[in-house]
C-alpha cells in the first residue's frame, strides 16, 4: 500500500514540469528544470493552509500545458489498436484517458508525507532526455526515470517509469486485455468508472 501511494505521488510530482524551450537540450539542463519544478509543486503540496482544492487546481494549471496527454493516449493503446479506432472514437478516448489520469493521481496528493527527493544525471537517448531520481520515505524508495521528449520550442513528458514499470507499458497491458475480450464501447466504460472512483 506505501509503494502505491508514492506510485501517484510519483506521478503528481512527474506533472508538475512547466514547458521548456527545446533549444535546452543537454542533459544537465533539463536535470535543473527538473528539480526546480519538483520543488514548486511540493511548495504546494506541504501548504498545510492551503485547501486541497485548490491545491488540485494549481497543479493542474502546471500540468495541462507539459504533457502531452494526446501522445500518452497513443501510445497506451499502440499503433494496431489506436488504428481500429474512428477518429470520433481516438477523441472520445483521448478524452476519457486524460480525465482518468488526472484523476488518479490528483486523489492521491493528499496523501503526501514529506517524502525525500534524490537526483541523479540525466542521459540523453537520441533526441529524448532521461532523468533518473529517486522517493524516499521512511519505508521505501522508489526508482524514478522521468522522459522528456522534445515537442518544437519545448520539452514534454511522455512517459514515466516507477521501479522500473513503464506507466504506458502498464496502461497498454490493461486496454489491450479489454479490447481482446471486449469492445471500444466497454474501453470506454472501464475508462469512466475508474475516473469516477
Amino acid at each position: 500500500m506505501r509503494c502505491f501511494i508514492s506510485l501517484w505521488i510519483v506521478l503528481a510530482m512527474m506533472v508538475c514540469l512547466i514547458s521548456t524551450p527545446a533549444f535546452a537540450d543537454e542533459p544537465q539542463e533539463v536535470a535543473g528544470l527538473l528539480k526546480n519544478k519538483i520543488d514548486s509543486v511540493l511548495t504546494v503540496l506541504e501548504n498545510k493552509d492551503m485547501p486541497e482544492a485548490e491545491k488540485k487546481k494549481k497543479i493542474m494549471a502546471i500540468v495541462n500545458p507539459v504533457i502531452d496527454f494526446e501522445l500518452m493516449a497513443k501510445l497506451t493503446l499502440g499503433k494496431t489498436n489506436w488504428a481500429r479506432l474512428s477518429q470520433a472514437e481516438q477523441e472520445k478516448f483521448i478524452e476519457l484517458f486524460v480525465e482518468r489520469l488526472k484523476a488518479s493521481y490528483l486523489d492521491k496528493t493528499t496523501l503526501y508525507a514529506d517524502q525525500k527527493v534524490v537526483y541523479h544525471p540525466a542521459v540523453k537517448k537520441g533526441n529524448k532526455i532521461h532523468v533518473p531520481v529517486e522517493v524516499v520515505t521512511q519505508e521505501e524508495t522508489a526508482e524514478v526515470l522521468y522522459k522528456f521528449y522534445s515537442a518544437g520550442s519545448q520539452w514534454r513528458v511522455y512517459d514515466v517509469e516507477i521501479n522500473g514499470v513503464s506507466l504506458i507499458r502498464s496502461y497498454r497491458s490493461q486496454f489491450d486485455e479489454i479490447l481482446r475480450n471486449g469492445t471500444v464501447a466497454d474501453l470506454f466504460e472501464e475508462l469512466k468508472r475508474a475516473a469516477n472512483e
